[in-house]
């Protein structure tokens, strides 16, 4: 779950559930928590359902390098073929 994400879901609260997060979030120091830390809290206020594993997003791309495809993209293909 993404920053964008969790904010919507907090939007979406009752404004005595959101004082009560805020609240909670404020007696940390927020901007040295981590994020596990912040999900536990977003946990055990009820605000998500379950911990995410947080170990499946990692920053570890840096190897990543796409495959070379010949030929038109495949967006330029799509729209030809929706005409």
């Amino acid at each position: 779950m993404n920053t964008q994400e969790i904010i919507s879901e907090i939007q979406k609260l009752p404004f005595a559930e959101r004082k009560k997060i805020l609240s909670s979030l404020q007696d940390e120091s927020v901007e040295t928590m981590s994020e596990e830390e912040v999900q536990k809290i977003l946990f055990s206020e009820g605000v998500i359902g379950n911990l995410p594993d947080l170990s499946a997003y990692t920053d570890d791309d840096d190897d990543f390098e796409p495959i070379e495809i010949e030929g038109e993209p495949v967006s330029e293909t799509i729209i030809k073929e929706r005409r």
